[in-house]
């Protein structure tokens, strides 16, 4: 009897180290190495990124243009829908967005606090368009 019960410890035991050691090897892949992740940043075009499901857009912004309209003339491959919001980014350079991703349209690394039809570009901004999940 005492046997048993030393063998079922004995097997807890070393169901805890491999349940442990199985976490541990989880947790090491799922971590983020930040240098893998980082975009080659090109003003002109296209950022290529290593994460396949990510994509993003930059070109710089024109004095008197809005943001739409330079889209537009960089990659005549884009894609629109309108709404009662306005006019509204679905694809660019043959990119579409999924059923749970949609284009953010940003200003200098920041969110646009309007659409990018509405948003008058300065020569000084930097315009990206990223394809991101909700």
């Amino acid at each position: 009897m005492k046997h048993l019960q030393r063998f079922r410890i004995l097997g807890l035991g070393l169901f805890a180290v491999i349940l442990l050691a199985a976490c541990t090897a989880v947790n090491t892949n799922s971590t983020s190495n930040p240098n893998t992740n980082v975009a080659n940043q090109n003003v002109n075009g296209t950022v290529s990124n290593t994460n396949t499901s990510a994509a993003s857009y930059l070109y710089p912004g024109q004095e008197g243009k809005n943001a739409l309209e330079l889209l537009k003339a960089k990659y005549p491959n884009t894609t629109t829908k309108t709404s009662t919001a306005g006019e509204y980014v679905t694809g660019i350079d043959g990119k579409e967005a999924g059923a749970t991703e949609y284009w953010q349209f940003l200003v200098n690394g920041t969110e646009a606090p309007v659409g990018a039809g509405a948003y008058k570009t300065k020569a000084t901004d930097t315009i990206e368009w990223k394809l991101v999940s909700f």
